[in-house]
């Protein structure tokens, strides 16, 4: 099967923390690691990535500072994902296909079983994806942040973007 390494400088990790006065966008761009996929045979696909957790850009200083103090970035300084399953594999169209990646997360110590819901394309020479899903950061030991009387709620969006090269 062939291997793809991911583009670090093309794929990226994006998470949406809701509040009831202000959603912030946060965006992690230094994502590393390989994919082993064949384009007929998806389903056995294998997955390995590391996310750099210090490198992030939450819009403005503020947000950034109080996130390196809330996740603990410098002691926990990388995230894992590694996928379990592809399921649900469909192609769309020649080249085009939409999945169900199941894996787990393993950053902080700790180990959180993730499915994601996705849409990509694969060619002999690039693999592109993009996938979707919920978490809840207290699986990881983390506490919403509060701002003032507003609370961050618990469960965030994650859209994870890889670009991979073969």
């Amino acid at each position: 099967m062939p291997v793809y390494r991911i583009d670090g400088g093309q794929s990226r990790v994006v998470v949406l923390a809701r509040s009831s006065i202000h959603d912030t966008d946060t965006v992690w761009d230094a994502v590393s690691g390989t994919v082993t996929a064949d384009a007929a045979d998806l389903a056995r696909a294998e997955v390995e990535l590391s996310v750099d957790m210090t490198r992030y850009d939450a819009g403005d200083f503020f947000k950034n500072r109080r996130l390196k103090k809330d996740l603990g970035v410098e002691k926990y300084p990388t995230a894992r994902f590694r996928l379990a399953s592809l399921r649900e594999v469909a192609e769309v169209e020649p080249g085009k296909f939409t999945a169900r990646a199941e894996g787990t997360i393993e950053w902080r110590t700790r180990t959180v079983s993730i499915a994601a819901s996705g849409e990509g394309t694969v060619d002999a020479t690039q693999l592109r994806a993009t996938a979707r899903f919920d978490l809840d950061v207290r699986g990881f030991g983390v506490e919403p942040p509060r701002f003032l009387m507003f609370k961050v709620e618990n469960v965030v969006a994650v859209e994870v973007t890889l670009v991979a090269r073969a």
